[in-house]
């Protein structure tokens, strides 16, 4: 068996390289095999950005939903619920990525999330 740190490892560094597809599969092994892990959900969460960076809108928006009912404790919410208003507003469903981003800002306001949801609520009020 592979430790969950070196999973981890190497899941995080194909995300970093950009190998999308490589880094899914790798995080999908960290939860299936440490699905109780601290860090269980961050895996989630970087499963929905490797989708976001894919231009997979729709598959993004599915994997971040899964981190928010499986985690609602976990402290990569705020992130799951920002990633999920970018890949609505890219599939043009601005309601509901402003909706997401207001989550974040009044839900986790103190995060770096809650920083960049404001930014895409201010771009999204411009003409």
């Amino acid at each position: 068996g592979t430790s969950p740190q070196r999973l981890w490892d190497m899941a995080f560094a194909e995300y970093g390289a950009g190998q999308f597809d490589l880094a899914i599969m790798g995080f999908e092994a960290y939860i299936k095999s440490f699905p109780r892990s601290d860090s269980a959900d961050e895996a989630q969460v970087y499963i929905c950005g490797a989708y976001l960076h894919d231009g997979n809108y729709a598959k993004a928006i599915e994997t971040c939903d899964v981190a928010i009912r499986t985690y609602p404790g976990g402290n990569a919410l705020p992130e799951a619920y920002y990633r999920k208003g970018v890949a609505l507003q890219s599939l043009q469903r601005v309601d509901e990525a402003r909706s997401a981003f207001e989550l974040v800002l009044r839900s986790y306001p103190d995060t770096v999330a809650a920083t960049l949801a404001q930014q895409r609520l201010e771009a999204l009020k411009r003409p």
